[in-house]
């Protein structure tokens, strides 16, 4: 994994966010357009501003791999970058006259979830979130008026694609060292975790949503077409890298799997 790649990356973009002028122009959308908003878009913003304490702690256990070094330091301006999309979204908020949140009843389940298994679970909760957020973001860069929300959609979006990017990197390092069968398995789990997270955004956001009309059936066709995206990208890289292997494999001069096994077997 080429993690300076994204140590550079989250360093530059984070300074970014931090500086992105947002306009003073008072927001201007119908009632019933900027209440809805505001509470979907505190959610968000209360998603966002986590500390990281369970991924780093995760991060830690795998920092000595040869193939991860770095992703310890690439986590931790991840987590910076997150934290600056929360400083984001709270001036959003604010800008619609909204109030921010300390607890929510989906966002606790998250937290929940994250801490269940390990750090490949935790990454896979982590983006399912993420390739929510694609499709949220982008609906609302697409059809919100507001200047200032437009704005701020559209920086998000282009930072969620890239997120999607480093945790397909993390993932591919991952299940490239387990069996097709395994592989599957977590296909199926997934996609499974993520209709769920599909389903339960677009009722707990159904009135943000309908404010745009959007309806919740079609907030989830678009979800699992982003989630059909990611996977088909993550999979070409794992058959690609299998058929690479067997052609290197099958190059090695002298080499066969019966003589491999024989090579190996002791001396009686």
């Amino acid at each position: 994994m080429n993690t300076q790649h994204w140590i550079s990356h989250f360093e530059a973009n984070t300074r970014l966010n931090h500086a992105l002028h947002l306009s003073d122009t008072a927001c201007d959308l119908p009632e019933h357009v900027r209440s809805a908003l505001a509470r979907s878009l505190a959610i968000f913003q209360l998603g966002e501003s986590g500390g990281g304490t369970r991924l780093r702690r995760y991060t830690r256990s795998i920092a000595s791999l040869e193939n991860l070094q770095g992703y310890q330091r690439a986590v931790d301006l991840f987590v910076a970058e997150e934290q600056s999309h929360a400083a984001l979204l709270a001036r959003t908020v604010k800008h619609l006259r909204g109030t921010l949140l300390q607890k929510q009843w989906t966002n606790s389940i998250f937290r929940w979830m994250r801490d269940l298994v390990n750090l490949e679970f935790n990454i896979q909760v982590l983006l399912t979130a993420e390739l929510i957020a694609e499709v949220y973001f982008g609906l609302l860069a697409l059809r919100c008026s507001d200047p200032v929300v437009q704005t701020v959609a559209k920086k998000l979006l282009r930072d969620e694609m890239g997120h999607l990017s480093f945790q397909r990197d993390f993932l591919f390092e991952r299940l490239k060292t387990l069996t097709p069968a395994v592989q599957r398995l977590w296909r199926w789990q997934f996609q499974a975790i993520h209709f769920a997270t599909a389903c339960v955004v677009s009722w707990d956001h159904r009135d943000c949503l309908r404010s745009l009309n959007v309806t919740p059936a079609d907030f989830r066709s678009r979800a699992l077409r982003c989630w059909q995206s990611f996977q088909s990208r993550l999979e070409r890289r794992l058959h690609e890298h299998e058929s690479q292997a067997r052609h290197d494999e099958g190059s090695t001069p002298g080499y066969s799997r019966s003589s491999n096994a024989t090579m190996q077997s002791p001396v009686s």
